[in-house]
Parts: structure tokens; sequence; C-alpha cells
């Protein structure tokens, strides 16, 4: 068996191999006389078929076999001696000629194919003896801890119905309403139950104003007036009314 690279980029890797015709003559003479001891044919007894009878009916599926076996037995091979791992099973190519296929099927050529695959890569181990690990520290001022711990109580405040009284700053007042620039409502301007603790500043500047004193079942009108750097842009620096 003859093996020459053709192609060696990166993990990419292509081979040619040529097996001489005498050793594919020989394993299929040897793949002849496996058969005919068990072959029984009519008109002979079994054991006694001649051997060109039987290569005459049966030579060309058993060449068949015999490639197949032996691409695959010379194909490890090659890997092997190369001492090389594929990532997946190689690509074997026989000739495309036709004429140069006859010939191998029937004795007169060496067999040739070319098997390609990608290797796997080398890995080469780290000495983590060598390692330094940096372990983070994180500077927490005491603002930082004060504004978590408020964060923290607001979330678990709990809040009832108060009654009678005008809502001041803290309270969390729940409002139905409608905004509306120069008359007409826009996009995204209205809620239903939108509960809001005064205070907070979680609106535009002066909605929250506008509620301070309000209580419960009133109506009222507030203005207000959207930042110019507002993330909607149609809205940025428009006065609306709620």
């Amino acid at each position: 068996m003859q093996v020459t690279e053709t192609l060696s980029d990166g993990l990419k890797r292509q081979l040619k191999v040529v097996v001489d015709a005498g050793e594919i003559g020989a394993r299929f003479d040897a793949r002849l006389h496996e058969i005919k001891d068990r072959v029984q044919l009519k008109g002979f007894r079994k054991g006694k078929v001649p051997v060109q009878h039987l290569k005459k009916l049966f030579g060309r599926s058993l060449m068949g076999e015999v490639l197949q076996q032996t691409i695959e037995e010379k194909s490890r091979a090659a890997i092997a001696e190369r001492k090389e791992r594929p990532a997946i099973q190689p690509h074997i190519q026989l000739p495309e000629d036709q004429q140069e296929i006859e010939k191998i099927l029937s004795g007169q050529a060496d067999l040739s194919f070319d098997m390609s695959f990608e290797v796997l890569p080398e890995i080469k181990l780290i000495d983590f003896s060598e390692l330094r690990l940096e372990r983070p520290v994180a500077d927490v001022d005491d603002k930082a801890i004060e504004d978590a711990i408020n964060q923290l109580v607001e979330r678990s405040t709990t809040f009832e119905v108060a009654e009678g009284r005008a809502a001041e700053d803290g309270d969390r007042v729940t409002i139905d309403f409608v905004g509306k620039i120069d008359g007409e409502p826009f996009e995204g301007g209205a809620g239903e139950g939108v509960n809001i603790v005064l205070g907070q500043g979680g609106f535009i500047p002066g909605f929250e104003d506008g509620l301070k004193g309000v209580k419960a079942g009133e109506e009222r009108t507030i203005s207000a007036k959207f930042p110019d750097d507002y993330p909607e842009k149609s809205l940025a620096g428009k006065d609306a009314t709620f």
C-alpha cells in the first residue's frame, strides 16, 4: 500500500491510497475459495463447483465486497500509521472514470482512492500551578448600603386604605387617567388601576405633585410637561393634561 498526502491545511487532510492489483487479486481468489465449499448449484455436488464457473456467476459482486473491505482496512491503516485522530468519518472518493473502475473490478489496475477528513486539534495541558487568581473585593460605601436597605424597605411596605384624608408623600394612590396633548389623546397616555407612590418620582415632572391632596373618588385635571430628553421623541418637551 502506498499513501501520499495531497492536502494538509490546518486540520484538513487528504490522502491518496494505492493498493497493488496483485493484492486485490489474492484477496478475490481467497474469497472465491471461501464460498466454493458452501455454494450448492444445480448440476454440481456441494463444494465441487469449478472456480471459473463461480467467478462467472458471482465474480463482480464478490469483487465489490473485496474492494469495500479493502478500502475500509487500508483507510484505517493509513490513519493509524500517521497517528492522527480523525474528528469525523473520512470521506472516500473513488476514481470518476468508469473505464478506470472497470479495470479495477477486472483486476487489471491498482485500486486507488482519495480519503479526506479533519483531525482533532492537539490540546496542550496548562500547568495550573503557575496560575494566579485575584479575588475581587467589592468596595461598598455606607450610602450604597443605605440605598439598598431603603429599596428593601420600599418593596416590603404594606399599605392600608386611608379613609377621609388627602393623599400626601409616601401614600400610594390607585388612579385611572387619560393623557392629552393639544386636546387629543396620545398613544401610551392612558391607564386604569395604576398604582403610584407619591414622592418617588416615577412619573414625569408635575404629575405626582398634581395628585397631592387628592381624596378617594375625586377627579382632577393635572398639567405636566414631558422632559426635553424624554425617550419618546414625539412627546419630548410637550405640555400635557391628565
